[in-house]
């Protein structure tokens, strides 16, 4: 390695540093309702209390969140364990991940494009494209799952091109398993690596990395089975494991749950991404757009079937995950950013080349949906820098969040049970034990539900199950359930008070 190259990779980084550094905001945590579960996490395995959801009465084991991003916060938690103050801790350390997916991003393309300048121009968006911003500056677990992806894919895509290591293997594949125990999807690792080997007849490399991963993943699976004692059906959703929330929509559904998914996700992703590459809102400048980038794309992933066999593979797979993920998909997307933006880079790259071995037709075709797409993601990058829109979803959640907060405080007891939108934060910042006001479902994403619909699948069982004595309505939607509660034949609710953007209902029978 040059010490141009070198010095290349030292610039990228400090560039990620510098950006994540000055977005850092005091924002509340609880915007994704997420972070405020890492936090929760955190705080219990740093002061001794388990993988347990401290806001719930009774602080049941935790199954629904891996353990890999709670058990580093705990870390910094036990450096810095005054809360909310570690907050800005929690953040930096994201602001460090944001630094080396950079690098690594960088080294990745000129390794499988053997091209410095695309090396660095991967490097560059990877460190200022705001979708990644935005999941930078809240406590989730996406900054720690890239730089734990992107090392793995370095070192994988190696590994598939060099000879035969068993050792290596399995150590990418203990790497691939802490991966995982970050974020589940990282479980697509597992296929992209071991099939490229296997079409290279590499048995044992394929068998050594399969059970180095499966050594790292099975203990935590089979420490869940043994404690996590089933949860009440109205929080089973946002408490209990992935699998068995999917599974339950799947029996509810059917197999009809997995198109009636795809009509939702492929709009929603095809949506968010014209957005990102369109130089105009108008609808014709967005379908041109999409035009545009899959031509890109489709061109990239041409180029890395033999470039980047295992970093493509990981992509369309982990892509096809969040197709049928009964989930909006945006942040899965924005969790991946740079592999987008390195299939993309591919795709210019061969555009670009001068051994073009296409006919000058296609070439003028695909330059022109080059130039699309670079102009309109340079025009997203500007209006959102304008607007900084890295902080618009924790500008918006805090606006809902600190009033309830403050109200909470002010007129609860400590050993009050407070049903929320926001439970984790309710928490957090007031110590009171909280529940969720919903019951989180696939039809929760998947169908509109009225709000007697609503108020039965989630509101009333929350109220049967758990001695809540408050209801906050932070949301439109939950203020509607509410009401709607409140004026039944036999009331459960009644309006106690309203503060600023919601309103306070107490509970009156269970």
């Amino acid at each position: 390695m040059s010490r141009r190259w070198i010095g290349m990779l030292i610039a990228v980084a400090a560039l990620g540093l510098a950006v994540g550094m000055a977005i850092i905001d005091r924002a509340h945590v609880g915007v994704f309702h997420d972070d405020a579960m890492y936090v929760i996490l955190a705080r219990a395995l740093a002061t001794g209390h388990g993988f347990r959801y401290l806001n719930l009465p009774g602080a049941p084991i935790a199954s629904h969140f891996p353990p890999g991003y709670p058990a580093v916060l705990s870390v910094v938690w036990r450096v810095a364990p005054d809360f909310p103050a570690n907050v800005a801790a929690f953040k930096a350390v994201n602001v460090a991940c944001l630094s080396a997916s950079a690098v690594l991003v960088t080294q990745l393309v000129h390794d499988r494009l053997d091209s410095e300048r695309w090396g660095l121009c991967a490097g560059i968006m990877t460190a200022v494209s705001v979708p990644l911003l935005v999941l930078v500056t809240m406590v989730l677990s996406e900054p720690l799952f890239l730089v734990l992806l992107l090392t793995v894919l370095l070192l994988a895509e190696r590994l598939a091109a060099g000879g035969e290591s068993m050792r290596r293997s399995a150590w990418i594949g203990v790497l691939a398993g802490v991966t995982v125990l970050v974020r589940s999807h990282g479980i697509m690792l597992v296929p992209a690596i071991a099939l490229p080997l296997l079409a290279r007849r590499r048995w044992r490399d394929a068998a050594t990395f399969t059970l180095g991963t499966l050594g790292v993943v099975l203990p935590w699976q089979l420490w869940v089975g043994a404690n996590a004692a089933p949860l009440p059906a109205p929080v089973a959703g946002n408490y209990g494991s992935y699998v068995s929330w999917w599974m339950r929509g799947f029996s509810d559904m059917g197999p009809a749950m997995i198109p009636e998914t795809l009509r939702r996700t492929v709009p929603e992703i095809l949506s968010m991404l014209s957005s990102l590459f369109s130089p105009s809102p108008s609808r014709g400048a967005h379908l041109v757009s999409i035009i545009a980038l899959l031509t890109l794309l489709g061109f990239g992933a041409l180029g890395l079937r033999r470039r980047a066999p295992v970093t493509l593979g990981f992509f369309c797979g982990y892509l096809a995950l969040v197709l049928v993920w009964p989930f909006p998909p945006a942040r899965f997307i924005w969790g991946v950013w740079p592999l987008l933006v390195f299939v993309l880079i591919a795709g210019a790259r061969d555009i670009t080349a001068r051994d073009w071995g296409r006919g000058p037709f296609l070439r003028a075709i695909a330059a022109a949906a080059l130039l699309w797409v670079a102009v309109g993601h340079a025009s997203y990058e500007l209006r959102a820098v304008r607007g900084q829109w890295w902080a618009s979803i924790s500008r918006s959640a805090d606006r809902r969040i600190a009033p309830a907060i403050a109200w909470t405080v002010a007129h609860t007891a400590p050993s009050d049970v407070v049903a929320a939108d926001d439970e984790g934060a309710i928490f957090l910042y007031t110590g009171r034990h909280a529940v969720p006001v919903e019951s989180f479902t696939t039809a929760h994403y998947l169908r509109e539900r009225s709000i007697p619909e609503l108020a039965a699948e989630g509101l009333v069982p929350v109220l049967a199950t758990y001695p809540v004595r408050v209801v906050l309505a932070e949301s439109a939607r939950t203020f509607a359930i509410a009401q709607y509660l409140a004026g039944v034949p036999v009331p459960l609710l009644a309006l106690r008070d309203q503060f600023t953007g919601g309103a306070a209902f107490t509970v009156l029978t269970r």
